[in-house]
């Protein structure tokens, strides 16, 4: 996982949070009307949790309403079409993940509808979250080594569901096949609910999706976590071991979520907003707020979640490149 580089973003933001209100003087007022931030996903996943949260700050720190509105489908690329395809507007934001920029791309081989490198300029980074893979209760593995043998020793034969071809939680079994030679089965469903389904009903034996989602089922019994992909043990499971204490730093992912604008947008518009997001980010009480939800602020600027996005593109079109994943 690109790991941001704390020293330097958190000077940087320091130091943009200081820049007075008079430099702004020469360029006209913005906000002047209610912004809109699209979430290329259907209401209730994390990314909608995050964006709401975020959105209702962030009309406290802009003195203007901030309107979330949902566009799902194709792992986000639905919802990045249509905001790269939207007219041009700058009160007009979209919150992504890794998915729409730096997996679909190369997961998909027909035309997307956008252009990745070129239709849309970063804001800023705005909170992360872990993947931790969790098995069923009958399944008799305690660690990720556990079942890696055990799905070594039982070829083709250990399914996992995830939330679709292409989501982080596919990606993420697709590297840990090609780490450890393994086969096991993918099951796609639509969508985290439909994929922790399968995992209850005992339709498959595993299931690998951010925290935001598993944590219910977890906290309830109904599936045992056995690893989670931060660098250290999350703060909600301290009990559950890391990838890298399982013995596959390789493994090391996260979830990420990040606003851009579109590449027309004026600097200056994209310097408010970025301190805006970054202000709402820092606040001590709002970061608490994110973790009741499984959420670690990730404040940046514009320049660090460019570098960020192109890091993961790299990582994850190679993982797709060597596993042959596709989703057409």
């Amino acid at each position: 996982m690109y790991r941001f580089r704390q020293r330097t973003w958190w000077a940087g933001i320091l130091l943009a949070l200081l820049v007075p209100a008079a430099s702004y003087a020469a360029e006209p007022a913005w906000p002047q009307r209610p912004i809109r931030l699209l979430v290329p996903y259907a209401a209730g996943g994390s990314t909608d949790i995050a964006s709401r949260l975020i959105a209702q700050r962030l009309s406290q720190t802009l003195g203007q309403p901030v309107v979330v509105e949902n566009r799902g489908g194709a792992a986000g690329s639905v919802g990045a079409a249509y905001f790269a395809k939207s007219s041009p507007d700058d009160h007009f934001f979209m919150m992504i993940t890794p998915s729409q920029l730096s997996i679909n791309p190369y997961l998909y081989k027909t035309d997307l509808g956008y252009d990745a490198e070129k239709d849309f300029v970063s804001i800023g980074l705005a909170t992360q979250t872990p993947n931790a893979i969790v098995v069923s209760p009958s399944l008799k593995v305690n660690s990720l080594s556990q079942l890696i043998e055990h799905a070594r020793a039982h070829p083709g034969k250990v399914a996992y569901s995830s939330a679709g071809i292409g989501s982080t939680g596919h990606l993420l079994n697709e590297l840990i096949k090609t780490l450890t030679r393994i086969e096991i089965l993918h099951v796609p469903y639509r969508g985290n609910g439909p994929a922790m389904q399968a995992l209850l009903a005992g339709e498959v034996q595993f299931n690998t999706d951010n925290l935001p989602q598993l944590l219910p089922q977890i906290q309830a019994g109904k599936v045992r976590p056995i690893a989670v992909t931060s660098r250290q043990r999350w703060f909600q499971l301290p009990d559950v071991p890391t990838v890298t204490e399982a013995g596959y730093p390789n493994l090391t992912t996260s979830v990420w979520f990040g606003m851009v604008g579109q590449a027309s947008l004026p600097r200056h518009v994209v310097a408010r907003m970025n301190q805006a997001l970054n202000t709402v980010l820092i606040d001590p009480v709002f970061v608490e707020k994110l973790k009741e939800v499984s959420l670690e602020a990730t404040p940046s600027t514009p320049e660090e979640m460019a570098a960020h996005v192109r890091a993961e593109a790299r990582r994850w079109s190679k993982v797709i490149k060597e596993s042959g994943a596709t989703a057409d």
